[in-house]
């Protein structure tokens, strides 16, 4: 697979980032992985093509970093006391070793959870180098060759007799041997192997939408001995029926009906811990609130907890019984002449 055909399969532009190569590697991984497409064989496929078209372009980038800054690595077959002796400086050392990449997992949760808090388990899709290759993807059948261009040293001398090291041998890529190679048996050829990984999750009260958990290390294996990367858990919170949240505070708003509010009395509101009672006052409005201090959501180590705040809505009544009808008519009525009586005072 060549670099262009690479850049092709990753949906990426030749002149991107490295990190926008990165961030598209990991979200393709995660959608054609193995373990969440097992009725999928197509994915396999796909997967293993996404992770091939990802190495080739790190080996061209770091192929083209070395030849700009002219490392070499040591399987160039080049002596470090013999480079040293016709040079008068030490072997300049290799490309150095980059962190693997973060994972992302997106966890979502019920709004009562996210309030009160909750434990649950998740399995994370992982990639991991082979050992059975060293991470490669080729099993070497044992016999080698001195590569005919460069004779074995890697690169390609300048001219005949001269020690100076010329570009990086293409045809061996700069090993100074040729193999017989063939895919590795065990992660077919694509140099990782995929497994699923159990996380213990507690989501601590109070999480809000966004929240996130980070694991350090536990993301994708490093490059040339680099740390790993991390896995980080994004907490995504669903919305509820009844209540809304804004910081601590809870909000939620009750259906009052016109006689109640009118006349006053007792009504249940719903809370986080089951129904309270309380005594309306006679003509309440609407847009009037209720406030529950310490009924919200908690807050962290040392703070107080937030308030549930109360709306009340005053519905009109629809549909009336010809009961109902007469008793508001008489009712608008006596409200008329009560105003008639008022304007002659």
């Amino acid at each position: 697979m060549n670099a262009w055909e690479s850049y092709r399969i990753l949906d990426v532009s030749p002149r991107a980032s490295w990190e926008k190569i990165r961030s598209r590697f990991r979200a393709l991984v995660y959608e054609f992985h193995p373990d969440r497409n097992p009725d999928n064989p197509d994915a396999a496929a796909r997967f293993r093509q996404v992770v091939e078209a990802y190495e080739t372009i790190r080996a061209a980038r770091a192929r083209s970093r070395k030849q700009e800054r002219h490392y070499y690595q040591a399987n160039f077959q080049v002596n470090d006391e013999l480079f040293e002796e016709f040079f008068g400086i030490s072997k300049p050392a290799g490309p150095p070793p980059n962190s693997g990449p973060d994972f992302r997992y997106d966890l979502r949760i019920p709004f009562i959870a996210a309030i009160q808090g909750m434990e649950t388990t998740i399995e994370v899709p992982q990639v991991q180098p082979c050992p059975h290759c060293e991470s490669t993807g080729r099993k070497q059948s044992g016999r080698q060759n001195l590569c005919p261009d460069c004779h074995g040293k890697g690169y390609r001398p300048i001219a005949p007799g001269l020690l100076r090291l010329g570009p990086l041998c293409q045809r061996c890529q700069g090993k100074g041997r040729l193999g017989e190679p063939s895919s590795c048996p065990v992660c077919l050829g694509t140099g990782y192997q995929s497994t699923l990984r159990s996380y213990h999750l507690k989501i601590p009260a109070g999480t809000e939408d966004g929240d996130r958990l980070r694991f350090t290390g536990e993301g994708g294996p490093g490059f040339r001995n680099g740390p790993p990367g991390n896995l980080e858990v994004v907490i995504s919170v669903e919305p509820h029926a009844f209540f809304t949240r804004k910081g601590k505070d809870l909000y939620c708003t009750l259906e009052v009906s016109f006689a109640k509010a009118a006349l006053g009395g007792t009504v249940r509101v719903p809370t986080l811990d089951g129904f309270r009672l309380v005594h309306l006052p006679q003509g309440t409005q609407s847009g009037q609130v209720i406030r529950f201090p310490g009924a919200g959501a908690p807050g962290g180590p040392g703070m107080t907890a937030g308030d549930q705040i109360v709306e009340i809505v005053v519905t009109t009544p629809q549909g009336l019984t010809p009961g109902q009808r007469q008793i508001l008519e008489e009712f608008h009525q006596l409200e008329q002449k009560e105003l008639g009586l008022a304007a002659h005072e």
